[in-house]
Formats: C-alpha cells, sequence, structure tokens
C-alpha cells in the first residue's frame, strides 16, 4: 500500500480528520505522511523598511512558523496515543508554499496513493462543506481524495456506495474503489439513478458486463429510481443503507454543489457524517 497524505493546520477539525486518516493507516499498515504548510507575506522594501531586512523577515516568519510546527507534532502524536494508534506510522512534513503546492510537492516527491483532508473553511455553499483548500486540492491533482466532514467519526469501513453513469471514463475509478475495498474488506455498492431518459433495458446490459469484470470482488450494482433529483435518491440510499463512504467521479463542480444543496434542502444529514471519496474522471 502506497502512502496517505494528510495536509493539516492543525485546527480542531482538521484533528478530527487526522484520526480518521491514522486510523487507515494503521489498518492498511501504511505510513502516513503528515503536512504542514505556510505561505511566507509578499513585503516591499518600503514596508520591510530597507531592502536588507527582507531576508530577516522572511526568516522569522520561517522560524514562527517552524516553532509552531515543532509544538504541535508531540500534540498529535498524543492525540495518536489516547485513540490507540500506532504513532510510528506518522511522518511529518513542513513546506514553504501554499497548501496546493505543497500537496503537489509531496505527491511528487513521495509514493502517495491517498490525500485525507478535513472538510471545513471559508465561504461560498461548496467551501462551506468541503473547504476551500480542499477544494483547491481536489481541482488540482490527480490522486483520489478522502474529504472528512467535522462531525465525522472514525467506524471501520464496511460499506462504500460508488456513483457511476456507466461511462467508461469510470471504470478506472471503480477499480481503484473496489482495490481499497478489498483491503478494508469493505462491499461496494456500483449505484446508477434511473430517470425518464434512463434506457432500463441498456442500464442493466451495463451492470451485467461490469459485473463480469469485477466478478468475486465484493461488488453490487444497485439501480435506483430517481425521487426528486438524482442528488436526493443518492443520499436517501445513503442514509438507509448505512454507507460509510460515498465515492465519486469528478466530472464539474456543480456535481458538488447539487449534492450537498440536495442534502441540506432535504435535511438528510450525510455531509455532516460520510467522507466522500473523490477520484477524477480518467482523461481520454
Amino acid at each position: 500500500m502506497k502512502h496517505i497524505l494528510f495536509p493539516t493546520d492543525f485546527s480542531e477539525a482538521a484533528n478530527n480528520a487526522f484520526l480518521y486518516a491514522l486510523h487507515l493507516a494503521n489498518q492498511l499498515d501504511t505510513k502516513l505522511l503528515v503536512l504542514y504548510s505556510y505561505v511566507t507575506p509578499i513585503l516591499s522594501a518600503t514596508h520591510a523598511g530597507q531592502p536588507e531586512m527582507l531576508a530577516d523577515v522572511y526568516q522569522q516568519v520561517e522560524l514562527s512558523k517552524f516553532e509552531y510546527f515543532k509544538k504541535q507534532a508531540p500534540a498529535l502524536r498524543e492525540l495518536a496515543e489516547k485513540n490507540g494508534l500506532d504513532y510510528e506510522k506518522l511522518v511529518f512534513l513542513f513546506e514553504e508554499g501554499t497548501v496546493v503546492s505543497s500537496v503537489r510537492k509531496v505527491v511528487k516527491a513521495e509514493d502517495v496513493r491517498l490525500v485525507v483532508m478535513g472538510t471545513y473553511g471559508a465561504s461560498g455553499f461548496t467551501e462551506k462543506f468541503i473547504g476551500t483548500n480542499t477544494v483547491a486540492v481536489i481541482q488540482n491533482i490527480q490522486q483520489p481524495v478522502l474529504a472528512i466532514p467535522a462531525q465525522a467519526k472514525y467506524a471501520p469501513i464496511k460499506k462504500v456506495a460508488f456513483t457511476t453513469l456507466f461511462r467508461e471514463k469510470d471504470l478506472a475509478a471503480l477499480e481503484e474503489v473496489v482495490h481499497m475495498a478489498g483491503l478494508v474488506n469493505a462491499e461496494v455498492y456500483c449505484t446508477h439513478v434511473m430517470d425518464d431518459s434512463s434506457n432500463p433495458a441498456k442500464a442493466l446490459l451495463y451492470g451485467e458486463d461490469w459485473g463480469k469484470k469485477f466478478q468475486g470482488k465484493g461488488l453490487d450494482f444497485v439501480f435506483l429510481e430517481k425521487k426528486e433529483s438524482v442528488e436526493s435518491t443518492i443520499n436517501s440510499f445513503l442514509e438507509e443503507n448505512h454507507i460509510d463512504v460515498l465515492a465519486i467521479v469528478k466530472r464539474n463542480r456543480n456535481f458538488f454543489d447539487r449534492l450537498i444543496n440536495s442534502s441540506l434542502s432535504n435535511k438528510f444529514a450525510f455531509h455532516s457524517a460520510i467522507p466522500i471519496l473523490v477520484f477524477h474522471e480518467e482523461k481520454g
């Protein structure tokens, strides 16, 4: 199993996601790379007083951030120990740069299979749920991102729902989901929502064909009849079947907005407890 990367700002919400990430790392017997990044402020010679003072200012910023980093790292080890988790799995990384640039740097340098992030922060509808940095990372890396809601508490992953339109571009993500689920002995429900424009016979044929590709790998196909919307139908399925993780292929930003908006307006609380595993659509 490749490494898990966990970017953090050491906030309470991030610490909750940290426990989830470390549980996974312990269960999968892999390292958890804990990344803290900082941005150096842009200063002019005028603001700094004298040009030669700029280097000193930047050095002080770095030292201040590094001191904070050194203080918080032991706190995470203590948090791990209190929760009965192996903190020997932890590798702490300190990087200068934005969260996105730092994540991309680490992903390129290390053998990272999965990025885990907390969901919190900023403004805008989607950002309130997923968090500005998490959205940015999802948009800028190819690795799957597991977004952990602030209210989510780790429990062994037993059921994973994967939403699909039965597009060939979804197969690579489904293969990865099935592989990951196999590592934790979880079932995967490949869900397809049918509306008035759907061809049920064609959908069933796709299900049969895909079923052959994944025979014997713990994959079940679920065909859902659309209710008010595709998103509310998915939300109902998640709640009624006690799904632990929702896996989706990110085709466009609007899907997030509709999915989250639907869950709120229909008072389904999956967004407050169910992690979302986001894959990029396969190019080609």
